[in-house]
């Protein structure tokens, strides 16, 4: 028997609808995630001078698309993706949504002008239209770039690009799953968010940043943002070490590994073949295993700094990519710290869904 309508129930009702209604307009609340996939990623001059394959526009467009279908079996139906040039974005939502006729998946669009300022802006987007977290495709210049943009938004980095130190391989359904639990259940979910490390450096007033390494080379233009030449790094600072990375940061690696989770970094300098020098193998590359001369290196904790002279006109480069040019004789610090952009662990969060039932379903 059916209990009669009360005039409380009323008032439950447009509570409910008027804390919905402010929620959805002030983008708190409302579980959602959004997309951010560069169409740039993986295609630089690094893959023309090693044995490396281009990691394909369609092949994006996939993994995206199984990006969504992992967070729509979460029952996570708010997605947001960047409208990206290269119309990754538009031609994966297309597909999931003729698979899928109730998606509410959608594209946002900022002023796209086909450079790497492109993922930041969108990035600034999501933060303000209020998603939860940000799926990331790309390698450690685009996660720089989101980095850049996010603020407190924590992200889950799939690798796409060429140097991919930053990013994780893991597969786009898991990722897909593990970000609609996070986003649907943050509380429940948070302690597997992780604070990364950077690198920061001051130039001309203004703060820049790396996830991963930052590079002094021995060069006095930028030519070329991408860096393939081993044999033009001066020194180099980093944030991680880890043994079976390809780029820059394997030079490290060769010598004194650091995990991304230590909370240590590597400062090196590099010089001419010397017997009191350390000869060091690395692989920078697909297919690519430089030999390096480095003639000093330091553990650098957080909150301490290395100072730079530069002998001669430098360029600095962030996560693999030249951006800043130093003047002979223009001294920097380069400090670390541990103030990075957050990144969820996909593999513990659907092991806590496990043991918490989350990925159980009733008959």
């Amino acid at each position: 028997m059916l209990r009669p309508f009360h005039r409380f129930d009323v008032i439950l009702i447009l509570q409910e609808f008027r804390t919905s209604f402010l929620a959805i307009n002030k983008g708190e609340e409302v579980a959602s995630v959004g997309i951010i996939a560069n169409p740039q990623s993986g295609k630089d001059i690094r893959r023309l001078v090693a044995l490396a394959s281009s990691f394909s526009n369609n092949e994006k467009v996939l993994m995206l698309r199984r990006v969504m279908a992992g967070l729509a079996a979460m029952g996570l139906d708010n997605i947001l993706i960047f409208n990206d040039l290269g119309s990754l974005g538009a031609v994966a939502v297309d597909g999931f949504r003729h698979e899928n006729k109730n998606s509410k998946a959608k594209l946002f669009e900022v002023d796209a002008r086909g450079e790497t300022i492109d993922s930041t802006n969108a990035a600034r987007k999501l933060d303000e239209l209020g998603v939860r977290c940000i799926i990331v495709l790309g390698g450690d210049g685009t996660c720089r770039a989101v980095a850049k943009g996010c603020g407190r938004i924590p992200m889950i980095p799939l690798s796409t690009g060429t140097n991919n130190a930053f990013p994780f391989s893991w597969e786009g359904t898991v990722a897909g799953m593990a970000a609609a639990l996070y986003a649907l259940y943050p509380k429940a979910y948070g302690s597997e968010k992780q604070v990364t490390k950077q690198l920061h450096v001051n130039l001309n007033g203004n703060s820049e940043k790396a996830l991963v390494d930052i590079a002094i080379l021995k060069e006095s233009f930028y030519g070329a943002r991408a860096i393939w030449d081993i044999g033009r790094v001066d020194s180099l600072a980093l944030t991680r070490s880890e043994p079976g990375r390809l780029g820059l940061s394997s030079l490290g690696a060769s010598l004194r590994p650091i995990g991304a989770d230590e909370p240590l970094g590597l400062w090196l300098k590099l010089g001419p073949k010397s017997k009191t020098n350390h000869r060091v193998l690395s692989p920078i590359g697909p297919g690519q295993v430089a030999s390096a001369q480095v003639m000093e290196h330091e553990i650098v904790k957080p909150g301490e700094a290395v100072k730079y002279r530069a002998p001669d006109d430098r360029v600095l480069a962030f996560d693999g990519e030249r951006e800043c040019l130093l003047n002979k004789g223009e001294d920097i610090e380069i400090s670390l710290r541990l103030d990075g952009p957050s990144i969820l662990n996909v593999p513990a969060i659907l092991r806590k869904a496990a043991i918490r039932g989350d990925l159980q379903m009733r008959n």
